[in-house]
């Protein structure tokens, strides 16, 4: 059998297998994070200004500090924007960089971040958690939200809302728990779909409190080996 010098596996053959690539999952973090900023798009689609949906909740509770936050007005595209972190621009050191960035940033589609630029405010890290195969052709990721703000800003909202951690995780949950993500999939919270699953208090050694947040997503690899599906019998 001749050699394939175009293939990306290459010396080593092809075989039939129960695996998933995985091809396209690393962006999940940040395709998540993009959707709960609920951003105008080429459709002419434009978000409303309205509590009863979740992802304008989620804005406002991200940034606004004062007190009840759902009483300002919705933050601006570029507002929301400006909250997403950029690995390009970790440090925001500049004027013209506090200018772009007024509140810093907010939403980071990655574990490990600079402490410095956590403090003092409330923000959310989104990432993929454990990651395992329960049986052929099905690999289950698990997505992780954590949320933190400052003790200060926790319990300011002022309404019947006592924990403004909690109020992002349930506006995330609200938004995340109906939908099946175009090229992702279905999100689940359901513990028998992953282990992890559920969400939990957490804390550090100052006085940085909030939520971790836990979901997963059935991943099926497509036939091309870079669409994905959530599969019709998980």
């Amino acid at each position: 059998m001749g050699l394939d010098f175009s293939s990306p596996y290459y010396p080593y053959s092809v075989v039939p297998n129960a695996n998933n690539t995985l091809n396209g999952a690393e962006e999940i973090p940040y395709k998540m994070l993009t959707y709960l900023l609920d951003m105008p798009d080429a459709s002419g689609y434009m978000p409303q200004d309205d509590n009863s949906r979740p992802r304008v909740r989620f804005a406002k509770y991200l940034w606004y500090d004062t007190e009840d936050p759902l009483s300002e007005k919705l933050p601006t595209p570029a507002q929301k924007l400006s909250m997403l972190y950029d690995p390009a621009k970790p440090d925001i050191n500049t004027d013209e960089d506090k200018a772009e960035h007024p509140k810093g940033y907010r939403l980071f589609w990655q574990h490990v971040t600079k402490q410095s630029i956590l403090e003092g405010k409330t923000f959310v890290k989104c990432y993929v958690g454990r990651v395992f195969t329960p049986r052929p052709y099905i690999t289950t990721l698990g997505i992780r939200f954590d949320i933190w703000t400052d003790t200060t800003f926790e319990a300011n909202i002022k309404t019947h809302v006592e924990s403004r951690t909690f109020a992002i995780e349930q506006a995330i949950t609200e938004a995340l728990a109906p939908i099946n993500m175009t090229g992702i999939g279905a999100i689940s919270f359901l513990r028998q779909d992953h282990t992890d699953n559920g969400s939990t208090p957490i804390y550090t050694e100052g006085s940085v409190v909030g939520r971790s947040l836990h979901c997963s997503i059935a991943w099926k690899d497509g036939d091309d080996q870079s669409i994905h599906s959530t599969c019709e019998q998980c």
